[in-house]
């Protein structure tokens, strides 16, 4: 499953291939995890409430994500992505997401 043409490893190669044309965002391609763990660049964002982001995207593009501060990160520059779902819907997903932050700045 963690193998070229395997689910789990086909699931990650699609998160990190759309992960990298965001702009702002910087990621760590982990080898054996169900999720990946971006950084967004608060300044350029100006995001100072993760919980905040994650409640403005979900609110405009229904995807769900849980915040940093959710697993104790203290800055507000963290988010987590579990990489579940198939791979055609978590390449829609980050796709959306690059759109969403393509402009956005936390108010």
């Amino acid at each position: 499953m963690v193998r070229p043409g395997g689910r789990i490893y086909e699931q990650r190669e699609a998160v990190a291939k759309e992960l990298q044309k965001i702009d702002g965002l910087s990621f760590v391609k982990n080898s054996s995890a169900f999720y990946i763990f971006p950084r967004l660049d608060a300044k350029k964002f100006r995001i100072t409430d993760d919980k905040k982001f994650a409640e403005d995207l979900l609110n405009a593009t229904d995807i769900l994500l849980v915040p940093g501060s959710g697993f104790d990160w203290q800055q507000p520059d963290h988010f987590r992505i579990v990489m579940l779902p198939e791979a055609d819907m978590l390449t829609d997903a980050v796709k959306r997401m690059g759109a969403f932050l393509d402009g956005y700045r936390q108010s």
